[in-house]
């Protein structure tokens, strides 16, 4: 029997993690705020709405939520990060599920924070884009009592575009066979995920050690 993974927040990177999967051994449910016309079970939800998510079945092997500010505004963010991690959570109330997959960034580190920075380095982020995505992560902390993934993305890439100059960054394809990795692996804690080959501990580094080092070789 095929086990269910629900992807909340599906987008390109939700997409690519399908494409990237055994579909013989999955079954996709996928929740955006739009439409979709991909061949996965799809329900269209604003988590805004203050509606509760209705959903076809109650046991998940996996919960994926890859949020996305509604605007690029604090009040986007806030609206994107925050509140859709609480309507995501109280939808989820009554459903049974082995671990939560949420992706995060690694803006949570402020620009000011220099040296060689890895899972356990405090953060202290110094925009507003940090503040809520931090917060975003304390939520989840105190609210998802089953197995907990925080995935920080660096800034992400499209492959075959020119790929950035700056060190923390990760491309869309990276990112969801990381997610995919995820699926297949119980593995708790908070993760950064980058492709930064150079640390310098005299600039700003963010690690992705703690990834490869858990098993993850791509």
């Amino acid at each position: 029997m095929k086990e269910n993974i629900l992807i909340i927040g599906f987008g390109d990177i939700g997409q690519r993690v399908v494409a990237n999967i055994n579909n013989k051994k999955y079954n996709f449910i996928s929740v955006s705020r739009s439409a979709n016309t991909t061949n996965t079970t799809h329900i269209q939800w604003d988590w805004l709405s203050g509606k509760k998510l209705e959903l076809p079945v109650t046991k998940f092997k996996r919960v994926i939520f890859i949020p996305k500010p509604s605007e690029m505004s604090e009040i986007g963010y806030q609206q994107g990060f925050r509140d859709a991690a609480s309507n995501v959570v109280t939808s989820l109330n009554d459903i049974d599920f082995e671990s939560f997959i949420a992706v995060s960034s690694t803006r949570v580190f402020g620009s000011n924070q220099i040296g060689i920075l890895d899972e356990d380095t405090p953060v202290m982020p110094d925009c507003f884009r940090g503040l809520t995505i931090s917060k975003y992560e304390e939520f989840l902390k105190e609210n998802i009592s089953n197995n907990l993934n925080i995935l920080r993305f660096g800034g992400l890439y499209i492959p075959g575009a020119s790929i950035p100059k700056f060190n923390n960054k990760l491309s869309r394809d990276r990112a969801s066979r990381i997610i995919c990795f995820f699926i297949a692996n119980i593995i708790n804690g908070i993760f950064h995920c980058t492709e930064n080959k150079i640390l310098d501990p005299d600039t700003r580094c963010i690690s992705g050690k703690k990834l490869f080092t858990s098993g993850f070789n791509d």
